[in-house]
């Protein structure tokens, strides 16, 4: 009788094993697969022609980060950003009158990112200066990054403070006691306060993000009367709900950039190297017709099945300087560019993690998918051109440099195509 029943729970579990595996397909393992695996045709390269230009005249206003610097390097030149902000008062407008007897006013600023980046036990401390504005500061279309708002010689804060934790408190002067004691409406205020200029000293070798979205990048003005013994508050804005621009200036003297420095409008040869910089710097044009023309008459039926952008960076950089993506745009024939139909296309994040203009520091390079994209310039047989940036180029000021059209491992356009 044991023995039956033994056969029989043997049995039963023997039957069961099949049960306890599947052979379902999963997504385990394919963020380790190359997409070229995944398709069976014929591999090509595409040699580019590639040109550093500048990135010039960003619109700066509506953004939600903003940047403070004054950086230099051997490769990029120096580099000087300002941030312009309104201050304003709450919807309701703003009453402070002689009674109140004003204590003191700090401005916060939420730090987002510190370039360069250094480790996080290392205590840092920033010369920062804030400049009341000589005029009504009106952010519009008219802002852009080479555009500087003129300042008046009234000044609210000029001295050294510590980095704590995410943040720069700033007591700042009594200069600005005055220009905070009014009596006016939410519109007026702009008039009265004109606006501020933020920005580090000069050879601060630091650039320094803001988060302009977080509630805590503040003006708080605490006070007392003589009614009330405990200090109250009152807080002007100074972040989203606030206009913002930026003012970007780069200075190219004694570097291979120096062409720009004279004529804003040259191009910089990238057979050795191209230089990609935020903040009103450089960005990369990319161009290959007369490859399109040969394969079109060669191909004239050819389906792209999956094609990247390769972009190595040349040896000697620090991983640390790296951005963290570059994007690329399609240049248009009259003159405008939109991001390239790949960017728009949601797909597996498994098959493809990584490689969407990310920096991959195991292979020292980024990595674009521009399928869509090549297969239009073939439908269409016009190119005309296309140009990559930092992502967040407003707001960060990670830079790098790709190896050139005539080096080693040159930037280039891998693909698979068949007929």
């Amino acid at each position: 009788m044991f023995l039956k029943k033994l056969f029989f729970s043997l049995g039963l579990f023997l039957m069961l094993l099949p049960c306890a595996c599947t052979e379902d397909e999963t997504d385990l393992g394919m963020s380790l697969q190359d997409p070229f695996t995944l398709y069976s045709g014929t591999r090509d390269t595409i040699s580019l022609t590639a040109f550093t230009i500048l990135d010039d005249s960003l619109s700066t206003v509506g953004y939600s980060s903003g940047i403070i610097g004054d950086y230099s390097d051997p490769i990029f030149g120096n580099m000087k950003a300002i941030l312009y902000s309104q201050i304003a008062a709450p919807g309701e407008g703003i009453n402070i009158s002689d009674a109140v007897v004003i204590d003191s006013v700090v401005m916060t600023l939420v730090v987002d990112t510190i370039y360069p980046v250094m480790p996080d036990s290392t205590p840092r401390t920033f010369h920062v200066i804030v400049n009341q504005l000589a005029e009504t500061f009106k952010p519009d279309s008219s802002c852009i990054s080479t555009k500087m708002i003129p300042e008046s010689n009234v000044c609210f804060f000029d001295d050294e403070v510590t980095y704590y934790a995410d943040s720069l408190r700033l007591r700042m002067r009594e200069t600005i006691y005055p220009v905070l004691r009014q009596s006016c409406t939410y519109e007026d205020f702009f008039d009265y306060s004109k606006g501020i200029a933020i920005k580090l000293a000069d050879n601060s070798q630091t650039a320094i993000t803001v988060d302009l979205s977080a509630s805590n990048t503040t003006l708080r003005l605490y006070y007392h009367t003589d009614n009330v013994d405990s200090t109250l508050q009152f807080i002007f804005t100074i972040n989203g709900s606030a206009g913002h621009s930026m003012y970007f200036a780069h200075d190219y003297t004694g570097t291979a950039l120096a062409p720009f420095a004279t004529n804003r409008k040259d191009s910089i040869n990238g057979t050795d190297r191209l230089y990609l910089e935020p903040l009103g710097g450089t960005r990369v044009r990319l161009g290959f017709q007369s490859f399109l023309d040969r394969f079109r008459k060669k191909h004239p039926s050819a389906v792209i099945h999956y094609a990247e952008l390769l972009l190595p960076v040349a040896e000697g950089l620090n991983d640390t300087s790296m951005p963290v993506r570059i994007l690329a745009l399609k240049n248009h024939a009259d003159g405008t560019s939109t991001y390239v139909t790949d960017a728009n296309v949601l797909t597996n994040a498994y098959t493809f993690g990584g490689f969407d203009g990310y920096y991959d520091r195991q292979k020292k390079q980024y990595r674009l998918r521009v399928t869509r994209h090549l297969q239009e310039l073939m439908r269409s047989g016009k190119d005309y051109g296309t140009e990559l940036i930092i992502d967040s180029r407003r707001s960060s000021a990670f830079r790098t440099v790709i190896n050139g059209t005539a080096t080693d491992n040159p930037i280039r356009i891998d693909f698979v195509y068949s007929e």
